[in-house]
């Protein structure tokens, strides 16, 4: 490793409380101002992101975040970290939400805590505290293991217990030392699991002393390294080990009981491995890790995938050169087979810091995408295109092991960020995408390597559908990318029209999407109504589309009224008046039953119609009246009456 010591002391790990700029600084835009015409350079470009976390932030409700450590992503695709408060306590974050604070456990005083976390997504998690000032493992369950306890496996006890991880099973894998002969020292450590969650089950993986292949492994200080890794299905594991002999060929990569690499061995690039420092494995069994080689400085810092180098220092990555000295900061593989890795080198405008992200593992070179660069790049927590905070930092002083990517669209990282008013550490999630390389990678539909939204592949590449705002081409009449059926662009992305069963606001009064003229909707979107010419089922007797009366519809969609004239002529005799020759005609006044009054008889063919009583009415047969048609029926007969004569 090269290291920056000319950095600014912010820039290393131990920096990590609350600091606030200069009172005179009182605005983002100041400082951005005041940076253009230091480094001659435009203000932020914006990064889109959340803040899981930051410093300042009291997530419990009582004390406040002063500084967060390297997120694990679990299996669940849930981050998970440590970080510390403002009044000395620490917690652990899974998700979105603190999980657990060191005073929680009020019997036992729990602090110092390591870097490394790890959870299963399922309510498990286990970190390294100091339990009651000795070294010692806790989980959700309570103590679990500490210095002094009894070495499961070996005659003695544990002399340290740290960077413990946990797989997608609860599965729980750490490091330990073994005080074999009661003086206080390591002898040899050992590296374990628990299926159950509980030391007392624990078996042993590793422990120094043993055969691989031909050589054996140092019961030394660095015989099992801290850098290791599990998959999420616990299926495959990947070390940095050190077995004993040359210092200079004693350095191995261990993947799944095979050593894969040895220091001084050729990397297939034309130099040799020289030391090895970041390692991370998925589900696939496909893995990652980082070093030097023996080759030229300025290009001996590498990535290494499946064991054949990926990409190295001097590369350039979407357009970032890796200059000279460049260092790694951390390096992961998903079960997608993509990875995350970050870098510090000095660009031309000075000191800079890049977070990549690469599609494709086994072509990080030609496939890494740069997600951030600290100072040229801005972060956007409410999605307005505009930095709300710049980012300063990304808060790893060195090659550090961590798990920042899992299987979702998002990478999380520590940064440094300011406001203008302050600057605060802060855990941030990064959406990453590689849409548009016309491959379909993860959490994409489709992917044609275009712009066109009006082709079955949007840029986002979403497959195209009614409802995403975008009309599709032969496809679709129009899409406005909302659900309102009364405007004129329904949901179904045809054009608002008559007869389509939607009711255009302001332009239809009904629409029951059928031709029936007969309900209360007529084919042409109007509400039924008398004078429409069409007769309304059930309401309307007739409808001949005016409002006349008397041409046999009446105005009110009615039919005229009347009585049936050939039961009208019929007397109380049963004889029909009105048709000639010998005919009675009788008057009655009284009762409607027609027993008293007096009659009055012609004979001469013509019915007269006159009643025997003062009023000279001509009753109905009912009693109740004279019948409407006897006035023409006298009129009739006088006319008659008058040409005989």
């Amino acid at each position: 490793m090269h290291g920056f010591d000319r950095f600014p002391s912010r820039l290393r790990r131990g920096s990590r409380a609350l600091v606030v700029i200069t009172p005179s600084v009182a605005s983002l835009s100041l400082l951005l101002a005041a940076w253009s015409a230091q480094a001659g350079v435009t203000p932020p470009n914006p990064v889109q992101g959340r803040i899981v976390v930051q410093a300042g932030d009291a997530p419990t409700g009582g004390p406040t975040v002063t500084n967060v450590r390297p997120p694990w992503v679990n299996a669940a695709g849930q981050v998970a970290f440590v970080g510390d408060f403002d009044d000395g306590d620490h917690f652990v974050w899974v998700d979105n939400a603190v999980v657990w604070s060191g005073s929680d456990d009020a019997t036992v005083a729990l602090s110092a805590i390591e870097d490394a976390v790890g959870s299963d997504g399922a309510g498990n998690w286990i970190y390294a505290p100091d339990i009651d000032g000795l070294d010692g493992l806790y989980t959700n369950m309570g103590v679990f293991a500490a210095i002094g306890d009894p070495a499961v496996g070996f005659m003695g006890t544990y002399t340290f217990l740290s960077t413990p991880v946990m797989d997608g099973n609860g599965t729980i894998y750490w490091r330990a030392g073994i005080d074999s002969n009661g003086d206080g020292t390591t002898d040899f450590r050992v590296f374990y699991r628990t299926l159950d969650g509980t030391v007392a089950s624990a078996e042993v993986l590793l422990a120094g002393g043993d055969m691989i292949d031909v050589f054996v492994l140092d019961d030394n200080v660095d015989g099992i390294d801290a850098s290791f890794a599990v998959s999420d299905d616990g299926m495959h594991r990947i070390h940095v080990l050190n077995m004993e002999g040359d210092p200079g060929s004693d350095g191995f990569i261990w993947v799944d009981d095979v050593l894969v690499a040895r220091e001084a061995d050729p990397t297939g690039d034309g130099d040799g491995w020289s030391a090895f420092d970041l390692v991370s494995i998925n589900n696939a069994g496909n893995y990652i890790f980082t070093g030097d080689t023996n080759g030229p400085m300025g290009q001996d810092e590498f990535i290494a995938h499946n064991g054949t180098v990926a990409v190295r220092e001097g590369d350039m990555l979407d357009g970032v050169t890796l200059s000279p000295g460049s260092e790694l900061r951390f390096a992961a593989i998903s079960n997608f087979d993509q990875a995350t890795h970050s870098w510090a080198y000095n660009g031309p405008a000075g000191f800079r810091e890049t977070i990549f992200f690469a599609c494709d593992a086994a072509d990080i070179g030609g496939t890494s995408l740069a997600v951030l660069t600290t100072f040229d790049d801005g972060l956007d927590v409410d999605g307005d295109d505009l930095a709300d905070y710049s980012i300063l930092d990304v808060t790893i002083g060195t090659a550090t092991d961590s798990k920042p990517v899992g299987d979702t669209p998002f990478i999380y990282a520590e940064l440094l960020l300011d406001d203008g008013m302050a600057q605060t550490e802060a855990m941030v999630e990064l959406p990453v995408s590689c849409c548009g390389n016309g491959v379909v990678n993860p959490f994409e539909d489709c992917d044609d390597g275009n712009d066109d939204d009006t082709d079955d592949c949007l840029s986002t590449c979403a497959a195209a559908a009614c409802g995403d705002g975008f009309v599709q081409d032969g496809v679709e009449e129009c899409d406005d990318g909302n659900d309102d059926d009364t405007d004129d662009c329904p949901s179904t992305c045809a054009a608002a029209a008559c007869g389509d069963g939607f009711v255009q606001d302001g332009v239809e009064e009904c629409d029951d999407g059928n031709d029936d003229d007969t309900d209360d909707c007529i084919s042409t979107c109007v509400a039924a109504a008398c004078g429409d010419g069409f007769v309304q089922d059930g309401v309307e007797e007739c409808d001949d589309g005016n409002t006349d009366s008397g041409d046999g519809c009446e105005a009110d969609c009615t039919l005229p009224g009347g009585v049936d004239e050939t039961a009208g002529d019929t007397g109380l005799d049963g004889s029909t008046g009105g048709s000639g020759g010998p005919s009675t005609l009788t008057a009655a006044s009284g009762p409607a039953d027609g027993t008293e009054g007096e009659t009055e008889t012609e004979t001469d063919g013509d019915t007269a119609g006159v009643g025997g009583t003062d009023d000279g009415c001509g009753c109905r047969a009912n009693g109740a009246g004279p019948a409407p048609w006897m006035g023409l029926g006298l009129l009739g007969l006088l006319g008659l009456r008058r040409r005989r004569r």
